[in-house]
């Protein structure tokens, strides 16, 4: 029953009640007649015919944030009457669409209808919508009867990405793809051939002229056929981010991973996303790939300094290294620095977390700035409030006062 015949069954109780009380007959004719209504209307509710099937269609199943997709519901009678006005509604997080119901006008037998909503993509993640769920009631409203359709369909939101600017110079190792033999690279991007020696390589790499006017172990770049790469680490502690929902300052980093990941694979770079130590060579992936992933990514304890020291031992091979971490603590900040020893260009957006809990900036912050850009980074702070661009825009910067920043 529904709120309404709810009442009207109470009032059938207080109507018999005072019939008995005071003797007033009329009063006894009354519930009785109202009982009669709300028994119909049970029966008639349980014997509706909606006998129909759903087919439900999602486009775009993947929407950037912000967009917005459209679900199309089509439905089919499949039995030998027409069904009521029904109202239909199809399961839909919150945080997705506002409203998923819809008042459905009679059906023939055999006939099919379509009705349809939007989903407005402002949280990123996985979402599953469905399964449709139908709602008969009487003419009075007292009684009603749901029936669930299965199937359900799934849509990606991905993370929202901010337009980086351009100007900044990301090195690495750029390829040609006839005769084996790297050319110089034609957009402006910087090409080092000689860089520090990373414990384990192969000691007949070693650039003795380097090593002699350096005072240190230094190592000609491999003349590989390849396409520049970039490795981007980020930092996904569950134990390290502070705040909630939209404004987290995990939301903060992958955004940011998400914007550098579509900017790199842009200007021609083989984008490596690793959040955690990997068991194989970590593999390149067009952005949208990287995205998909990133929409799924959640806070969660994981070793990142173990992915550090993998990093040192040049699991990611060269070229950019763009680093999005939570405050360094000790022993973290020189294994960051070791971590891109093998790199041409090292880059560090270093969130700070104590802005995201509702506290003033993080002294350690400035301090680990200060020290990448001592070892030869190019790196900045990233609080809350902060343009993902304008951060950008700190490290062209520190681009062009430094000149080339392969350290």
């Amino acid at each position: 029953m529904t709120s309404r015949g709810v009442a009207l069954a109470v009032a059938v109780v207080g109507l018999w009640t005072a019939a008995r009380v005071f003797g007033v007959p009329e009063l006894q004719s009354l519930a009785v007649a109202a009982l009669t209504v709300l028994v119909a209307a049970v029966l008639w509710s349980r014997v509706l015919p909606t006998r129909l099937d759903v087919q439900r269609t999602v486009r775009p199943t993947v929407l950037d944030f912000g967009d917005r997709a459209t679900v199309e519901l089509t439905l089919t009678n499949t039995g030998w009457l027409p069904t009521p006005p029904l109202y239909v509604t199809d399961a839909a997080p919150a945080s997705l669409v506002e409203r998923s119901s819809t008042r459905l006008a009679p059906i023939g037998p055999g006939r099919r209808r379509t009705v349809g909503y939007q989903l407005l993509g402002r949280h990123r993640g996985r979402a599953t919508v469905g399964p449709l769920t139908l709602s008969g009631r009487d003419a009075f409203g007292l009684a009603e009867r749901r029936r669930r359709l299965p199937g359900t369909a799934e849509v990606v939101v991905l993370p929202p990405v901010v337009e980086l600017p351009a100007g900044l110079r990301t090195g690495g190792a750029t390829g040609s793809t006839t005769g084996g033999r790297r050319q110089p690279n034609t957009a402006g991007e910087e090409l080092s051939d000689i860089r520090e020696y990373v414990h384990g390589e192969d000691l007949r790499a070693v650039h003795w002229p380097s090593t002699a006017h350096r005072g240190k172990l230094m190592v000609r770049r491999t003349e590989d056929v390849l396409t520049p790469r970039a490795t981007i680490v980020l930092d996904v502690r569950a134990h390290r981010h502070t705040g909630r929902g939209p404004d987290a300052s995990v939301e903060v980093a992958i955004s940011a991973a998400a914007s550098a990941t579509r900017h790199l694979d842009e200007r021609g770079r083989h984008v490596v996303l690793l959040d955690r130590p990997v068991l194989r060579a970590p593999e390149s992936l067009p952005a949208d790939r990287w995205l998909q992933r990133l929409a799924e990514t959640e806070p969660e304890d994981v070793d990142l300094h173990g992915l550090l020291q993998q990093l040192a031992t040049g699991v990611a091979a060269e070229g950019t290294l763009l680093t999005i971490v939570t405050t360094p603590r000790e022993g973290e900040l020189r294994a960051l620095v070791r971590a891109g020893r093998g790199a041409s260009t090292r880059l560090a957006l270093i969130v700070d977390t104590a802005t995201f809990a509702g506290r003033g900036p993080h002294p350690d912050v400035d301090q680990s700035v200060a020290g990448l850009a001592a070892a030869g980074w190019r790196a900045t702070a990233v609080r809350r409030g902060d343009d993902l661009a304008d951060a950008w825009r700190a490290l062209i910067s520190q681009g062009r006062r430094h000149g080339v920043g392969a350290g």
